[in-house]
């Protein structure tokens, strides 16, 4: 009996299984994975509703780039502006205005004018002209921002004159400095002049000091009481001006002004 040798068969078996599980192990796509409209289609039976139904969108980044700038472009809404009555905006005095003396607070000569010894000549911008023996340069000319002027004259028949300048510098040190140089001018005064006295006043610095004119031609002299006052950016100086004998012995007119002048800055 002739034997068939098994190997060729073997051999064919053995390739046969090899071929068949090569087929079978192929990874090139996912078994899990499914073709895009069968994954829509699966969504939607899930009872998920399309996002264009339900919520907006989240903005892309052009979106939120380009709200600001429609929020900018937006029109803006005009507020209301009230408008001053006829007259009042005229009334209204300046804040250099308000610290010059009124005709009726400024200290009188005589005890039986007081409050009444004066009228206002003028007002306006400080001049050229200085105020007092003593000083040499307008307030502007030392570094006031700007400055302003009031003139008195005796309401009565007193050979009297009156003078008050308020000035407003950039910044307290810019005063403090003009200050100082109003004091170097007392010092320095060719007039004959007496002490620079302090006055006790409400807010900022006060002082005082009197002044003796050369007798004039008709052989009167003359006697001046001159005030200083600072207050912050601000700087003021009042003179009191009258003939020897109608100036007043037992008071201090000046002293009295400086006060009052204080005062208009509380």
């Amino acid at each position: 009996m002739r034997h068939v040798s098994r190997l060729p068969l073997l051999t064919l078996v053995a390739l046969a299984l090899v071929a068949s599980g090569c087929g079978s192990s192929d990874s090139s796509q996912p078994l899990s994975s499914a073709p895009v409209h069968h994954q829509r289609k699966h969504d939607g039976d899930a009872g998920s509703t399309p996002p264009s139904a339900t919520s907006t969108p989240a903005p892309t980044a052009d979106a939120a780039e380009s709200a600001p700038q429609a929020k900018a472009h937006a029109p803006h809404r005009r507020q209301r502006v009230p408008v001053p009555a006829p007259g009042r905006a005229s009334a209204r005095r300046t804040p250099l205005e308000a610290h010059l003396l009124t005709a009726e607070h400024l200290p009188a000569l005589t005890p039986r004018t007081d409050g009444g010894g004066w009228t206002v000549s003028a007002t306006g911008p400080e001049d050229s002209v200085s105020v007092g023996a003593c000083q040499k340069t307008s307030l502007e000319t030392i570094g006031a921002v700007s400055a302003v002027r009031r003139t008195y004259a005796p309401a009565d028949d007193s050979r009297g004159q009156a003078v008050q300048v308020v000035a407003r510098f950039a910044d307290d040190k810019s005063a403090w400095r003009a200050h100082e140089v109003l004091r170097s001018w007392h010092e320095a005064c060719e007039a004959e002049v007496g002490p620079l006295r302090s006055v006790t006043v409400d807010t900022g610095t006060g002082e005082n000091y009197r002044v003796r004119y050369a007798a004039s031609e008709a052989g009167r002299a003359r006697v001046a009481a001159f005030g200083i006052v600072a207050n912050g950016p601000y700087l003021s100086v009042v003179e009191i001006k009258a003939v020897r004998r109608d100036f007043p012995t037992d008071r201090a007119p000046a002293r009295s002004a400086v006060r009052r002048i204080a005062r208009s800055f509380t």
